[in-house]
């Protein structure tokens, strides 16, 4: 009796992305508080978890959008995009001014590590696309090998 190997799911950019700005980003959630506590005490930790969760949470949802517009027509890709980031703006503009009428919320530690874990983020998303990518090797008419 031979048995077949378990197939493994396929890696999609999509997912190379995704897995590539959360793997960075996860340590950073935990570690940038921490060391804010130790800086600046309990309440700008507090800001800063806050700060760094949301960033996670809205950059995460930006790639989930980001695989709706890809199902869509590839003539909307842009445009969908577009409309993704402007969502993810208008979504932190709302969270972060409601956030700053608050008496207990300091400012700069959550800026601060909403920054940095947006930034991780990103260049985590670069790199996962990089890695998703397969070489071509495509022979060109009148081209002898």
């Amino acid at each position: 009796m031979t048995s077949t190997a378990p197939t493994r799911p396929r890696r999609t950019p999509l997912r190379s992305m995704l897995l590539g700005g959360l793997v960075p980003t996860a340590p950073l959630v935990v570690l940038v508080p921490l060391l804010t506590w130790a800086a600046a005490g309990p309440w700008a930790a507090v800001s800063a978890l806050l700060g760094a969760v949301i960033s996670l949470t809205v950059f995460v949802l930006g790639v989930v959008g980001i695989r709706g517009v890809l199902a869509g027509p590839t003539t909307a890709t842009m445009a969908g995009a577009f409309g993704v980031f402007v969502l993810q703006m208008a979504a932190l503009a709302a969270v972060i001014w409601s956030l700053g009428q608050t008496d207990w919320l300091e400012v700069v530690p959550l800026a601060i590590a909403f920054i940095l874990v947006g930034l991780v983020f990103q260049a985590g998303l670069v790199v996962g696309y990089l890695r998703s990518r397969s070489a071509l090797d495509v022979a060109m008419p009148g081209e002898g090998r």
